[in-house]
């Protein structure tokens, strides 16, 4: 008989839908910090599923998609359990904001990117590494798989994409990274095996295509222990990176995603139904995200739209000096390639996104969906 769920202090039966927090802690003035989750729990046996987003408070959009994905769930027929997590980091989405977007990369309460603290820690950790914690405790290690959200902050739009993240399969390092100060990176290559490390990159491609993004980039490297999608892949829990949405804007590119979500769900015999797949997917070794020099106002060129191919040398836009209307800045794609993201903020600081830009010259592998 399947077995009733719990997170922190809500228990989930079969066949039910539940919402809750997590409690973490309370700050200096009294402002309890609290995180917010959703869990539907199938009738039926089956995977068990975590649906994460905005670990950076600029990138909200996923909480909206996995909203909309879920409206769609009908537990009576769900098979296995999905966890939901669209405010991960709630203090960064009430609070800051720059030229590139409302909300911060970090958690203003201690400055500290919840992406860069994994597995966290409850004794002796700053606020960020103990919201980890609860987080890493509490849901996610009760999961099989990780869908990690992002999407193009507050300056940019983006289509659904995925980036899956591999062990790499040459010579490199399994782990590598980590960070400073005694903060995130608990992890290593205990029991790693090439065996464990080629089921692991299988699964994570196989997902990556099922999520049904046009495009995928696919990234070999050693896993960062400290990162949320590293630390799962040295536990056994299947992760795939994806972005879909941004600017802080309703638009197409939101029940897209919201679709790819379903996608994944169907990829795991987890509900019924075909997958909604584009005419054609291809796979990359090469993306660019493109990034500005100079700072003023920038107008990008009627053409870049979301999708467009550019030839390398093409201009996507120019930054302009607000007061003089002199070219600070010609941005001109530095590969040929596809517009996945692009900035539709006029203000820019240097270092601002422009656009993210998969190669075509790099494709690795494609399919036709007609």
């Amino acid at each position: 008989m399947r077995e009733s769920i719990q997170v922190g202090s809500t228990t989930i039966k079969p066949g039910e839908r539940a919402y809750g927090y997590l409690p973490v802690g309370v700050l200096a003035a009294r402002t309890e910090v609290r995180i917010p989750f959703q869990v539907v729990n199938g009738a039926s046996d089956g995977p068990r599923v975590c649906l994460e987003s905005t670990l950076h408070g600029w990138e909200p959009m996923g909480a909206e998609i996995i909203r909309r994905a879920m409206l769609r769930i009908d537990p009576h027929g769900l098979r296995g359990a999905v966890y939901c997590l669209p405010l991960a980091n709630p203090l960064s989405v009430e609070f800051g904001g720059t030229v590139e977007s409302s909300g911060m990369r970090v958690n203003p309460a201690d400055v500290l990117d919840l992406n860069r603290v994994w597995p966290g820690k409850r004794v002796n950790g700053w606020l960020t590494e103990q919201m980890a914690y609860v987080l890493w405790n509490e849901v996610i290690t009760q999961c099989e798989y990780l869908i990690d959200m992002h999407d193009g902050t507050g300056a940019c739009d983006e289509l659904p994409v995925a980036f899956p993240h591999a062990f790499p399969s040459d010579s490199q390092p399994a782990v590598a990274g980590g960070i400073a100060d005694g903060i995130g990176a608990v992890g290593g290559t205990e029991g790693l095996t090439h065996e464990k490390m080629a089921e692991m990159n299988r699964q994570i491609r196989e997902m990556a295509i099922a999520f049904g993004s046009s495009v995928i980039w696919w990234r070999e490297h050693p896993a960062n222990p400290a990162m949320l999608s590293g630390q799962a892949m040295l536990n056994g829990i299947v992760p795939l990176v994806v972005e879909a949405g941004g600017a802080g804007i309703i638009d197409d590119t939101i029940d897209q995603g919201a679709e790819c979500l379903l996608n994944i769900l169907k990829h795991l015999e987890m509900i019924a139904g075909d997958p909604v797949l584009p005419k054609r997917q291809i796979m990359v070794e090469n993306y660019v995200v493109y990034r500005s020099l100079a700072g003023g106002f920038y107008l990008q060129e009627p053409e870049i739209k979301l999708g467009a191919e550019v030839k390398k040398g093409q201009v996507l836009g120019r930054v302009l000096d607000p007061v003089t209307s002199e070219v600070m800045e010609t941005c001109t794609a530095p590969i040929n390639g596809i517009i996945i993201s692009r900035r539709v903020r006029m203000p820019i600081n240097p270092g601002g996104y422009i656009a993210h830009i998969a190669d075509t010259d790099a494709v690795i592998w494609e399919r036709s969906n007609r």
